[in-house]
């Protein structure tokens, strides 16, 4: 594994731990974070350990064990100083009302396998590009821990494995992916049902949402390149994640976006790629703090979402093979 010791360290000696994710929690953020407090209760039993994030837990995550009681709500509690805070699955820059929570630690951590992530901007890291999930390196620290695994450990480090891999469709998905999947499934943890709750359950609301989209569908580039473009209204209190899979999965298509409108000339974009353009550094080229996989991004812009489309068509066509 990507070296741990300095993290390791860092928790060894601390009495009180901070645990958060970026906005927009996702099946692998919540699983690292529930994961990672479990772990960590069980290595340092005197460490007092708290969740703070900038929204409640999805209802879909909420099959979790401490899913519902574990996570706090960063506008509902002060910041209070902590010796160590550790960003799982995602990029210190993106957490929004929880920054302050996770800047007032003496040390900041970050345990994740984005490309983006940079060691450099905190004290302590697990970074890991080429893991799966930020999950499978929570695994990877249990094991270097000596912690041992169980169904209540295994559920939520495994929710995160299928949520990112897509049930191991992805090409991040590699043989230690696999061998970890069969660990986790012998602790006895039914492996269909968290699927099912993660991945295959989807809200009527997401349903007739993801009609609207493909209505809407646009494509350039000899129909390489397709994006959709949905308003603020419609997006409200409904779930977005995943909906862009639709688009990059259509024959024939290499890239794909979706334009969300966030307001007034402000725009979340998810990309997705079929593997021959880094969407990644395009999130990057978009947006100075857009970033992710090499495959699947985003980025939030200060623009119109036919200017976001515009720039999109222009960029990827100096990118495409």
């Amino acid at each position: 594994m990507v070296d741990a010791h300095q993290l390791t360290r860092a928790l060894a000696e601390a009495r009180t731990v901070l645990l958060t994710a970026p906005v927009d929690l996702d099946g692998d953020a919540v699983g690292a974070v529930l994961a990672l407090e479990t772990a960590i209760r069980r290595r340092w039993p005197a460490v007092d350990v708290r969740i703070v994030t900038d929204e409640a837990v999805p209802s879909r995550y909420t099959f979790m064990a401490g899913a519902r009681e574990k996570f706090r709500r960063a506008a509902e509690v002060p910041p209070e100083p902590v010796d160590v805070s550790i960003v799982c699955d995602g990029d210190p820059a993106r957490l929004g009302a929880a920054t302050p929570h996770y800047n007032a630690a003496r040390r900041r951590g970050q345990v994740d396998h984005h490309k983006s992530s940079d060691p450099k901007k905190v004290d302590v890291s697990l970074i890991d590009p080429e893991a799966a999930s930020t999950t499978e390196l929570v695994l990877q620290l249990c094991d270097h821990w000596g912690v041992a695994l169980d169904a209540e450990l295994a559920a939520p480090i495994y929710a995160g494995l299928v949520f990112d891999t897509n049930v191991f469709r992805y090409r991040l998905t590699r043989p230690l992916t696999l061998r970890a999947a069969a660990r986790l499934m012998e602790t006895g943890i039914d492996h269909a049902a968290i699927v099912e709750r993660v991945l295959l359950d989807q809200p009527l609301g997401k349903q007739l949402l993801r009609g609207r989209m493909l209505a809407r569908l646009e494509t350039a580039l000899d129909a390489r390149l397709a994006w959709a473009v949905l308003t603020q209204e419609e997006t409200e209190s409904v779930e977005t994640g995943g909906l862009v899979d639709d688009l990059v999965f259509i024959e024939g298509v290499e890239v794909a976006a979706l334009l969300m409108e966030r307001g007034d000339r402000h725009v979340k974009l998810s990309l997705r790629s079929r593997g021959g353009v880094d969407v990644s550094a395009l999130a990057r080229r978009l947006a100075p703090k857009g970033g992710g996989h090499a495959r699947a991004a985003g980025a939030t812009i200060e623009k119109s979402a036919a200017e976001v489309a515009a720039d999109i068509v222009a960029a990827v066509a100096g990118l495409l093979p």
